[in-house]
């Protein structure tokens, strides 16, 4: 313990270095051509009203893609304060609106570009408390290429991802793996990923992890690892993602792990919460270092403006009692579901309540209950997390509702689990039968 503790901090503490040394290097690119790559495209990123095409998938596309966020990262990548240094704009993440109390990101953006630089009629805003590690590869991307085509070359690298997640997985002939990772992607509303800077981040740094999961599960087992490895991932989460659905980083490769190792019920218990513990000191470490970091050096109030936002972000919703009000809001995050995905989730919900009542019935619970628990705990996360972070999932259902994905991909691991024990007992008996 002692020495994980050693290792846990080690890391944690480097992370946040070289988090902020990168987000400090990142701010000494040049702006001008990012802003001129980004004038060539923010009229067709942020197509409104008439401007919409008349095709009904570009509309459905259109009219549901994450804009609002994705045009605060954009102008976050090309913000450049003259009186300011790169440290003050790592740490202090300065970002013009067109609106003093309320954000208007895809107008100011817009407004941003077309007045050249004047922001005379703008509101000088701050986004401190987050890392905003997004930058390292958005800034260089628009450095090069227009937002639009930065948009395409991120699709053609998730495309690519889960390509070798499923390529990797058949020859590792774990091929659940794949097909628990992909088929929960179908509950994100995957076009709309696909094609979103901001809600892409997660999805990425889930596809990643299971692909290193798969191929270095032995040494990472055997040696112990998994734990600094969910430190990791939590780490990766907190400096990439905008608090969108980061437990999707951490709910479907526990699946993916209960597929690659089976033990006893009190050690599969064991490493489930010792995985999910240290993917949360990852998360939050991180997290708060960034406050420290810019309190200590720039005495920003970093500290005191994000615990206020914690309080506010994690509120019972409407005044209702927090389990009325979670209930509430898991309600909302449902809503977002468009009717054939609740068809679908229905379907699997079957499929997997009519294979454990085969295994009661057949009296083979024993079997696979030890895979069996995990696995309905991991499908809990997202619901707790709604319940803690109640405000947040209600005010942004429109994306929170993607951590959802995690109880789908429960769901099917459980099918998957059922079926390779399935084919592990015909196995057997086949050996049996060849014996006598």
């Amino acid at each position: 313990m002692a020495k994980k503790i050693r290792n846990f901090a080690a890391i944690l503490a480097v992370s946040a270095v070289v988090g902020t040394i990168l987000l400090v290097l990142v701010f000494l690119l040049p702006v001008g051509p990012m802003r001129k790559n980004v004038e060539k495209s923010v009229g067709d990123m942020l197509k409104t009203g008439d401007e919409i095409p008349e095709d009904a998938f570009s509309q459905y596309l259109w009219k549901n893609r994450e804009t609002y966020t994705d045009a605060i990262m954009v102008q976050n990548a090309i913000e450049r304060l003259s009186d300011k240094n790169a440290y003050e704009h790592a740490m202090w993440m300065y970002h013009y609106d067109l609106e003093e109390d309320v954000w208007t990101p895809e107008d100011s953006l817009k407004s941003f570009c077309e007045s050249h630089e004047n922001v005379n009629n703008m509101y000088l805003h701050i986004y401190a408390r987050y890392w905003h590690g997004y930058l390292l590869y958005l800034k260089p991307l628009l450095l090069l290429f227009s937002w639009q085509h930065v948009v395409w070359l991120e699709l053609a690298v998730q495309i690519a991802l889960m390509i070798w997640v499923l390529v990797t997985a058949i020859q590792k002939q774990n091929a659940g793996v794949a097909v628990v990772t992909l088929g929960s992607f179908l509950f994100m509303k995957p076009v709309l990923v696909l094609v979103s800077l901001t809600m892409s981040v997660c999805w990425i740094l889930t596809l990643l992890a299971v692909e290193y999961m798969l191929l270095h599960h032995d040494r990472l087992h055997e040696k112990g690892q998994y734990p600094e490895f969910f430190l990791i991932v939590g780490i990766l989460t907190s400096y990439f993602d905008f608090l969108t659905y980061p437990v999707v980083t951490l709910g479907i490769p526990l699946c993916c792990y209960f597929l690659l190792e089976s033990d006893r019920l009190w050690n599969n218990i064991k490493r489930l919460t010792g995985f999910s513990v240290s993917w949360a000191i990852g998360y939050a470490g991180m997290w708060a270092a960034k406050w420290v970091i810019a309190d200590l050096t720039l005495h920003t109030g970093t500290i005191k403006d994000a615990i206020w936002s914690i309080i506010g972000r994690t509120e019972a919703i409407g005044g209702r009692p927090r389990m009325n009000g979670g209930v509430y809001v898991i309600g909302l995050n449902l809503q977002e579901y468009p009717a054939y995905i609740g068809i679908a989730a229905g379907v699997l919900a079957a499929i997997a309540i009519g294979m454990l009542v085969m295994i009661i019935v057949t009296g083979k619970w024993k079997e696979i209950f030890a895979q069996l628990v995990p696995v309905v705990l991991t499908a809990a996360i997202p619901f707790v997390w709604i319940i803690a972070v109640q405000h947040h999932s209600a005010l942004h259902a429109r994306f929170t509702f993607r951590i959802l994905s995690v109880a789908a991909a429960a769901a099917i691991t459980f099918i998957v689990l059922n079926v390779k024990q399935a084919k592990k007992q015909q196995k057997s008996q086949k050996i049996l039968k060849k014996a006598q």
